[in-house]
C-alpha cells in the first residue's frame, strides 16, 4: 500500500469514523452512566487527537507532494538545457502522476526532435564539406557564422575563422563590396576575382542574400576555383598563336622561294634555281616534321595510359646510338653508354621509350657544342628504374627550366630554328613518360650541361 493511501485512510478514520462512533455511544446511553465532565473531556481529547492526526497527515502529504514537484521541476530544467534522458523516479511520482506522465511525453518529443535536428546538421555538414565549391556565410555584422572545408582551402583561411570579421580574413576589396551590397540591397551579385597568393588563384564568386528574420539577414558567398580553367584557356591561346607562327614561317619561306623562281626569272638560271629549290625543300621538311610532331603529340594525349612490359633497355640504347652516331660525328660530339653493373629493365612500351630516348639524345646533340659529350646511363634507384641522358652542352637558365616541357617553348629561339627544332620534342617526351606511369625531371647548369632523368617502374628480373 502506498504511503499516500495509508495516510488518507488514517485521516478518514480519525476525522469521520471515530467521532461518529462516539456520537453513537453517547446517543445510546452507553456513556451516560459516566459523569458528564469526564465524557466532555474524552470527546474534546478525541477531537484534538483527530485534528492533530489530520494535520500530521496533511503535512506529510504536502511534503511528499513538494518533493515530487521538485523532481518534476528538475526534469523540466534539464530538458530546457537539452538533457532529456533522465526520467522522474518512480518513488517521486505520487500525487503528481499526471504531471510526471506529461513530462515523460515532453522528454520523448524533445529527444526525437533533437535527434532529427542533429541528423539534419550532420547531413548538412557532410554535404557542405563534400562540395568542391567554397561556401561561406556571414551575418549582418559581416562575421563568419558558417563555412566549409573548401572555403578554408580556397580563401586560405586560418583555423578558427568562425566568429571573425570577414575583412580580417579575406583582403579583397571587391568581395567585401559585394557582401556589403547584398546585405543592404538583398540582390545577388558576383563575378571573377583574383586572389593574391602563390600561385595566384582566380575565383568565380556568387554572393546572395539569406534572410534570417532580421532587418538585414545574412549573406552567403559561393566560390568556385577556375584557376585551372583560365590557365588552360591561356595555354590554348598560346598554342594556337605559336602553332600559327611555326606554320607560317616555313610556309612564308616556301612561298618566297616559289615566287622568286616564277616571277624573278631565276627558274631559268640553274644555279639560282637549285639554290631556291633547296631552300624550299628544307622548309618543306621542317614543315613536315612540325606537322608530324603535332599529330604525334595529339595522338599521345588522346591514347592515355599505355600497356607496359619488360623492355631490353641495353638493346634500345645501342640502336638509338647507332642512329644518332652520324649526326654526333658531324658535330664532333662523343656518345657514351654507361650500363649498370647489374642488369635492370623497365616496365614500358618499347616504341614509346624508344621515341623518348631518341628525342632526348637528339636534343642533347643539338645543344652541345663541338668537342662535347652525351652520356646515356641507367640503373636501379630506390626500387625504380632511372634512365639518364646527360650532356656537356650550353645548359638551361634557371628561369626557363619550369617551362621547357611546354609546347613550342624555346629557351633560345634562334638556335632552336637553326638546328631544326620544332619546340615540341620535350613536350612529347613528357607526355610519353606520363603515359608510361613515370616521371621526367631535369637538372641543368649554365655552361656545364643538362641532365634529363626518366623514372619508370622497375621490371622484375626473370
Amino acid at each position: 500500500m502506498r504511503a499516500s493511501t495509508f495516510w488518507s485512510f488514517l485521516l478518514l478514520f480519525v476525522a469521520v469514523f471515530l467521532p461518529g462512533m462516539l456520537a453513537v455511544l453517547i446517543s445510546t446511553g452507553r456513556l451516560t452512566t459516566s459523569p458528564a465532565p469526564p465524557l466532555a473531556v474524552v470527546v474534546t481529547l478525541l477531537g484534538l487527537v483527530a485534528v492533530g492526526v489530520a494535520g500530521l497527515a496533511n503535512l506529510q502529504i504536502a511534503r511528499q507532494t513538494a518533493r515530487n514537484l521538485g523532481a518534476v521541476c528538475q526534469a523540466l530544467r534539464q530538458a530546457s538545457q537539452g538533457e532529456v534522458s533522465s526520467r522522474i523516479p518512480h518513488s517521486e511520482r505520487s500525487h503528481v502522476e499526471p504531471v510526471a506522465a506529461a513530462v515523460d511525453q515532453l522528454q520523448d518529443f524533445l529527444r526525437s526532435h533533437f535527434a532529427e535536428v542533429q541528423s539534419s546538421r550532420d547531413q548538412l555538414s557532410l554535404v557542405l564539406n563534400s562540395m568542391v565549391e567554397g561556401v561561406l556565410v556571414v551575418d549582418e555584422q559581416q562575421r563568419v557564422v558558417l563555412l566549409n572545408e573548401s572555403a578554408y582551402r580556397l580563401f586560405r583561411l586560418p583555423q578558427g575563422a568562425d566568429g571573425r570579421l570577414l575583412f580580417e580574413l579575406v583582403r579583397n576589396p571587391q568581395l567585401l563590396l559585394w557582401v556589403t551590397r547584398v546585405l543592404e540591397d538583398r540582390q545577388t551579385v558576383g563575378g571573377e576575382v583574383e586572389l593574391l597568393s602563390n600561385p595566384p588563384r582566380v575565383l568565380n564568386l556568387r554572393v546572395l542574400s539569406l534572410p534570417e528574420g532580421g532587418a538585414r539577414g545574412a549573406a552567403m558567398v559561393v566560390a568556385t576555383d577556375i584557376s585551372q580553367l583560365r590557365k588552360l584557356e591561356r595555354v590554348r591561346q598560346e598554342f594556337v598563336a605559336n602553332a600559327s607562327h611555326e606554320l607560317k614561317t616555313p610556309l612564308a619561306s616556301i612561298k618566297a622561294c616559289v615566287e622568286t623562281l616564277l616571277e624573278g626569272g631565276a627558274i631559268d638560271d640553274p644555279q639560282f634555281r637549285d639554290r631556291f629549290l633547296g631552300m624550299a625543300a628544307e622548309q618543306a621538311d621542317r614543315l613536315d616534321k612540325l606537322v608530324r610532331d603535332l599529330l604525334s603529340l595529339t595522338r599521345i594525349e588522346s591514347e592515355g595510359r599505355r600497356d607496359v612490359e619488360p623492355v631490353a633497355i641495353d638493346r634500345l640504347v645501342e640502336q638509338c646510338v647507332g642512329r644518332q652516331l652520324r649526326n654526333a660525328e658531324k658535330r664532333a660530339i662523343g656518345l657514351r653508354i654507361e650500363p649498370p653493373d647489374t642488369p635492370v629493365q623497365p616496365l614500358a612500351d618499347e616504341d614509346s621509350l624508344e621515341h623518348v630516348l631518341e628525342n632526348l639524345v637528339d636534343n642533347a646533340i643539338k645543344y652541345t657544342n663541338s668537342g662535347g659529350q652525351v652520356t646515356i646511363r641507367w640503373q636501379e634507384e630506390g626500387g625504380a628504374f632511372v634512365l639518364e641522358v646527360e650532356d656537356t652542352g650550353i645548359g638551361i637558365p634557371p628561369q626557363h627550366v619550369p617551362r621547357i616541357f611546354e609546347r613550342f617553348y624555346r629557351v633560345d629561339k634562334a638556335r632552336s630554328r637553326e638546328v631544326g627544332g620544332t619546340g615540341l620534342g620535350l613536350a612529347i617526351v613528357k607526355h610519353l613518360v606520363q603515359s608510361l606511369g613515370g616521371e621526367v625531371s631535369v637538372n641543368s647548369r649554365i655552361g656545364k650541361g643538362t641532365q634529363f632523368r626518366i623514372r619508370l617502374t622497375l621490371a622484375p628480373l626473370p
